[in-house]
């Protein structure tokens, strides 16, 4: 009996290609770590950076690839600045594995660069509600032109404890997809002109979620949090960055006051 090429036969690719489609936004172990991988190099990821800084109209960042996080954005205080710090191993290690779900994540770092200096004050911690602004973008984000996918991104945020900084994981997730519903319906009323729109819809979720946040605050508090992000590496050897790296510039200031005091 002659063997079947599946990878070659049409109809197989065609039927991959659609059960992929379904599974675009399943935000399941199995679905984050065994299907729709990609090869990603160095190259796709300073692409892919320039991509969403475009859709933002905003200026490229200096791009540096370490970081003790999965990935974060660093802006100076006059906000002429901005520094992008990721980590391809540890994005690889928590689910970030293919396009779609790196893009994502680039979009909630520089959404942050988006509404730098804007305040919301709907909670008493104002940190969470920037990182649930953030997470709300990337849900319209992922809606507007094309649909991407994201099962992987709400994955990856559903493991995440709540921080001093951050809010729980499960939540973020929820505003994502909250994002992409609320989204929708701009988009169907024409009311989405720009993509910032969709953060009228910020405080109906902070409000009818207002119960759990305060419950989880309260409790970060009593246990007195204070790590940013639960997947740690080797801490960055701060003195030996460029002079002009910002996060450098502060270690450095603060490293001078603290001699200064002694």
């Amino acid at each position: 009996m002659e063997e079947i090429n599946r990878n070659s036969d049409p109809q197989y690719e065609d039927m991959q290609r659609w059960f992929a489609y379904l599974r675009r936004h399943n935000a399941n172990i199995f679905d984050v770590f065994f299907e729709d991988k990609e090869n990603i190099s160095d190259e796709d990821i300073v692409a892919i950076i320039e991509d969403v800084t475009k859709f933002f109209r905003l200026p490229v960042p200096v791009i540096q690839d370490k970081c003790e996080t999965i990935a974060k954005i660093m802006t100076s205080k006059e906000g002429t600045e901005c520094e992008l710090y990721y980590d391809w191993k540890l994005m690889e290690k928590a689910g970030i594995n293919n396009v779609d779900t790196l893009r994502l994540s680039f979009v909630h770092e520089l959404a942050h660069e988006t509404l730098f200096q804007k305040r919301f004050l709907l909670f008493e911690n104002e940190l969470w509600v920037q990182e649930l602004a953030a997470d709300m973008i990337v849900g319209a984000f992922s809606i507007i032109g094309s649909d991407v996918a994201t099962g992987k991104y709400k994955y990856v945020l559903a493991q995440l404890p709540a921080s001093i900084t951050h809010p729980d994981g499960k939540l973020r997730a929820a505003i994502v997809e909250f994002g992409r519903d609320f989204a929708a319906k701009l988009k169907q009323e024409q009311k989405l002109n720009d993509i910032k729109d969709v953060l009228t819809g910020l405080p109906a979720f902070v409000y009818s979620h207002y119960k759990e946040l305060q419950e989880a605050w309260d409790m970060v508090r009593l246990e007195d949090v204070d790590k940013e992000e639960p997947i740690v590496e080797t801490p960055i050897d701060y003195e030996s960055l460029p002079d002009t790296n910002l996060l450098k510039q502060y270690y450095m200031k603060h490293k001078k006051d603290k001699e200064d005091e002694i």
